[in-house]
């Protein structure tokens, strides 16, 4: 077993990858769109392409560090190399007036290109060292173990989804002046988290190793993504994921817009209380979900957090009328509470559930696959975010079309896009996501024997 120190340690590794990815996430889009006035069609393809990206780099990073044999194990190389990578290309996302003219109309294609390159590599970086990370939970924990070890990966990811929402949130506060240029406290706050997540993924760079008896497995790429598409629980997993997730890109990326432009919050002050709100619903109910898994089971746990979730996100067009008659905080309070209510479940599972299943196939084959189940995954996911990113992107270029800005298309996404949570949903009901392992684990002894 793990001492408790190298359970944080592993844990830890977690925080600074996930506030950058956060932060990145909610306001890439919103800020290339507003404050450096890129096209939203061409911020759109920029976003869709770094998915593809990401997608292609989990599946292959799961393959080949499944398959990699190394001095430092099989997974920490991943690491070693990508934390750095992560750190840089998240850095020079938010400042390309350092080398563009951001204010210059005839410059806008190498301002895409600029941010086309810089969000792809982010997300390379990101899929390449994180894939790694996670494929090693089934590998260092046994499954008494695993709870707790999950519980302080989902403390440190909640810890850096919440704080990188909230930075999020105030973002576009940080950049100054006509063009735009991050202020002196952007970036300081900016150089803080990169060091920070630097300094946290040290443990996982130094002292992290798989179990020794771990198989290595020596096959063809295409012969384990078989018998991965072959798993009818993980294809189901999959697909319910990505029309999630589908929906999920637009939350993201117009929750910075919807704030600002549609509940017209545009101060540090205004913008705490809904912050602070979603934060402590997050946090709250990540721990009472914990206690409605135990009762209810994962399945019937997250259906339940996605119908919260569509039947909260059709209210975007109907948000700035409550907001004039019950006033625009109180109002984005109660929209970002329920919000926090239903992600919180999906991001408490999105680490479990690929585990449970990596370990069902170990118990019943007897092979580690645990990194072609993490990165192939990323695959279709990254296609349905692709795909919405480009939708998101045509959709808010229309607005701009339609109407002369993009206050339409921040105020319309959610009866577009909610409909694919109930979808999402309805997938779940086919698929079991609450193995018994008390009874697998007694067929493979049983097994053995024979």
């Amino acid at each position: 077993m793990l001492p408790l120190w190298k359970k944080t340690g592993y844990a830890m590794g977690r925080f600074g990858p996930s506030f950058l990815m956060t932060m990145i996430t909610m306001t890439a889009f919103y800020v290339y769109g507003t404050r450096f006035d890129l096209n939203w069609f061409l911020n759109g393809i920029s976003l869709s392409a770094s998915y593809l990206v990401i997608g292609l780099t989990h599946w292959l990073t799961g393959y080949y560090s499944d398959a990699l044999e190394t001095r430092w194990g099989r997974r920490r190389p991943f690491i070693v190399i990508g934390t750095p990578g992560i750190v840089l290309s998240g850095f020079f996302l938010f400042v390309p007036n350092w080398f563009l003219n951001t204010g210059d109309d005839t410059l806008e294609l190498l301002l895409f290109t600029y941010y086309f390159i810089l969000l792809c590599l982010f997300k390379f970086f990101y899929a390449f060292t994180m894939t790694a990370h996670q494929s090693w939970l089934p590998e260092i924990t046994n499954e008494e173990e695993r709870p707790l070890v999950s519980g302080l990966l989902n403390t440190f990811n909640f810890a850096a989804d919440s704080g990188g929402a909230i930075l999020g949130f105030m973002t576009p506060l940080l950049f100054v002046g006509n063009p735009s240029i991050i202020s002196d406290i952007g970036l300081t706050l900016l150089i803080t988290f990169c060091f920070i997540t630097m300094l946290f993924m040290l443990p996982s760079m130094t002292v992290i190793r798989e179990k020794s008896d771990i198989a290595i497995i020596k096959r063809s790429l295409k012969k384990e993504t078989k018998t991965a598409i072959a798993n009818r629980t993980f294809v189901g997993w999959t697909l319910a994921v990505g029309f999630l997730s589908f929906a999920f890109i637009a939350l993201t990326q117009q929750m910075v817009g919807l704030i600002q432009e549609v509940l017209l919050l545009d101060t540090i002050e205004a913008l705490i209380p809904p912050a602070l709100a979603m934060l402590g619903s997050t946090i709250v109910c990540f721990y009472l979900w914990l206690l409605g898994i135990r009762r209810l089971g994962k399945k019937k746990s997250l259906m339940m957090g996605l119908i919260i979730l569509a039947i909260i996100m059709p209210l975007t067009p109907i948000l700035r009328h409550l907001g004039a008659a019950f006033g625009y905080t109180p109002v984005a309070i109660m929209f970002f509470v329920p919000v926090g209510i239903g992600m919180s479940i999906y991001y408490l599972m999105s680490y479990v559930v690929p585990a449970d299943i990596a370990q069902v196939d170990e118990l019943v084959t007897g092979k580690s696959r645990a990194g072609i189940y993490t990165g192939f995954i990323g695959v279709p996911l990254n296609m349905f975010q692709a795909a919405s990113a480009v939708v998101l992107g045509a959709f808010m270029e229309l607005s701009v079309i339609l109407t002369g800005d993009e206050l339409w298309g921040l105020m319309w996404w959610g009866p577009v896009f909610a409909p694919f949570l109930l979808v999402a949903a309805f997938i779940l009901r086919y698929i079991d996501i609450d193995p018994d392992f008390k009874k697998l684990e007694a067929g493979r002894l049983e097994s053995a024997n024979e």
